[in-house]
């Protein structure tokens, strides 16, 4: 993996404001130096390409947002760098075709295919439009059947391991400072991959108590702050979990399912009460819009968070500073 990734190094390239032909050598030397494969593409046709690439020590999560017919070659010649990555390519253009070894994989919109460094590959993208994450063959090598995986392997959209994947990647920060956290965020990504590539049994439950049960409690608290009407039986059921596994992601966390969603609902009110935008709203129905249906209990709930009624906050922010 190049020096930059390892080190968790982030960087990102736009051909939008580039002319044709500088937007095309600019892509070329992209891929041929960060990436480790030779781009080519017509050059008649629409140069546009925006590639952000997020890096954490030992990972690499890219978006390529492109329109372009392209094709992305590792020839043998190139594998003196000796790199021995593996690169999962998640298809959200048309069809992304992969020759590698004796494979050849086909992958339509939402599935995924497996880049092996160590081996020639040819990838040709109808529409160049992927999310692709790369990381050390060694950080799968615990989860022995996925570091095994197998050359262009093909995962199918709808693997659930792969979709949290897709939604845990984008809805990391930009930037993450505390090592730690990096760390963590690493882990799960690898335990995600593994079992998007099909951990064998014993491996596949090692990833599932960290990065499977990280990413569907992440999806759950992002669908709750999306909507704070959902019950548990609806995350459940999106999650083809039973309801007392949803509780159980939360209390493993340090909170309740209830716990959460009220917290979501007094900062909603919060949120609103300090506002001027609902300066002319009563407390009831600002109560009543962030999910209470009896103002006595979010009066109290109100107080005992926030140590101040709900009046005292609203005339606490007319204040005059």
């Amino acid at each position: 993996m190049p020096s930059e990734i390892r080190q968790g190094q982030s960087f990102e390239l736009s051909t939008q404001n580039l002319g044709p032909s500088r937007g095309l050598s600019s892509l070329q030397e992209l891929f041929d130096t960060k990436v480790q494969l030779r781009f080519q593409a017509d050059p008649d046709q629409r140069i546009d390409a925006r590639m952000t690439v997020h890096g954490l020590p030992g990972v690499r999560y890219a978006n390529m947002v492109s329109s372009m017919n392209v094709s992305l070659t590792r020839h043998r010649m190139m594998l003196s760098d000796q790199e021995d990555d593996l690169c999962l390519i998640m298809n959200a253009g048309q069809a992304l075709r992969i020759e590698q070894g004796k494979r050849q994989s086909l992958a339509m919109p939402g599935e995924a295919v497996l880049l092996d460094y160590r081996e020639p590959a040819t990838l040709s993208f109808q529409a160049m439009n992927y999310a692709a994450i790369r990381v050390p063959r060694a950080a799968l090598a615990p989860l022995a059947k996925a570091a095994g995986a197998s050359p262009g392997h093909h995962v199918r959209r709808d693997t659930t391991a792969l979709m949290l994947l897709r939604s845990y990647l984008a809805s990391l920060p930009a930037f993450i400072a505390d090592p730690m956290l990096k760390g963590l965020v690493a882990t799960h990504v690898y335990d995600l991959m593994a079992l998007a590539l099909g951990a064998s049994a014993g491996e596949a439950e090692i990833a599932a108590q960290r990065g499977l049960k990280a990413a569907r409690l992440h999806a759950a608290k992002t669908a709750l702050i999306e909507d704070r009407e959902l019950s548990i039986q609806d995350i459940a059921r999106r999650q083809a979990v039973t309801p007392r596994y949803v509780q159980k992601l939360f209390e493993e966390s340090g909170t309740t399912f209830t716990d959460f969603v009220l917290a979501l609902r007094l900062e909603a009110a919060r949120a609103m009460l300090v506002s001027p935008r609902y300066k002319h709203w009563k407390i009831t129905a600002i109560a009543q819009e962030a999910g209470f249906g009896d103002l006595s209990h979010f009066n109290r709930r109100f107080k005992a968070r926030y140590d101040q009624t709900p009046s005292d906050a609203r005339a606490r922010s007319t204040l005059p500073t």
